[in-house]
């Protein structure tokens, strides 16, 4: 057995490797990994299992290599023999990124398709016909703007998540907030989809939404679908490592 992991800036989502795929997630939150990681594995009905994973965080993914060495092992492009990449500079790209362009192909098909993953940071992940990986966008996410604002002005709160549609009009700075950062980031990502479209490979290419925050941008964007929950672990499972 081997234990998937997707390491986050904020969480990161651990499964085992099934027969069927992905086993079921556990989340633990990533600052603490290298401690809680140890006693999650004693747990398992494997403790000395092998894990694969892709980290966005170097300084995790240093940790874990020291503390588990040839235990683990971190997804990269050259993982993914089948995907091209051929077309972006592969020096800067992060492995959930690699890992959700693997998860796209293999769950459409091949067809064209652009994954936005919607968390701390939201990125999308366009791949065209013949695994072409094209590239994307990263743009801060709702909850990263709320803690700019707070941390970077000196008056203005972090104020919390909130599932609703905000009106336009604030009523307080609270709702001027709320109502800027998240209207705001639905017109970034209709027009991230719109561009994308735009072009002539991706014209009538699916999208798809994944990731903690994927639920709002589902439910306020049309036509935008719900990818499955383990879709990046999909994609690490899929590194031939």
């Amino acid at each position: 057995m081997r234990l998937l992991l997707n390491i986050g800036n904020t969480h990161t989502q651990i499964a085992p490797e099934t027969d069927l795929g992905v086993g079921e997630i556990s989340t633990l939150d990533s600052p603490r990994l290298p401690e809680a990681l140890p006693a999650f594995l004693q747990r398992q009905d494997d403790p000395h299992c092998r894990l694969l994973a892709a980290c966005v965080v170097p300084a995790l993914r240093q940790a874990l290599q020291e503390r588990l060495g040839e235990r683990i092992a971190f997804v990269s492009c050259r993982a993914y023999p089948n995907l091209d990449f051929s077309s972006y500079d592969t020096t800067t790209l992060g492995a959930d990124r690699i890992a959700n362009a693997a998860a796209a192909v293999h769950c459409c098909g091949g067809a064209p398709v652009l994954v936005l993953d919607c968390g701390s940071a939201i990125t999308s992940e366009a791949v065209a016909h013949g695994a072409l990986f094209r590239g994307g966008v990263i743009l801060p996410g709702r909850a990263l703007q709320r803690r700019a604002l707070a941390a970077f002005t000196a008056q203005l709160p972090e104020i919390p998540l909130d599932d609703d549609l905000p009106a336009p009009c604030g009523k307080n700075t609270a709702q001027a907030i709320q109502a800027g950062v998240d209207l705001g980031l639905l017109g970034a990502v209709r027009e991230i989809i719109a561009r994308t479209r735009a072009l002539p490979e991706f014209t009538a290419c699916s999208v798809l939404a994944v990731g903690g925050d994927a639920p709002f941008f589902v439910r306020n964007i049309p036509g935008l679908v719900a990818g499955p929950a383990d879709f990046t672990l999909q994609g690490v499972r899929l590194a031939q490592l």
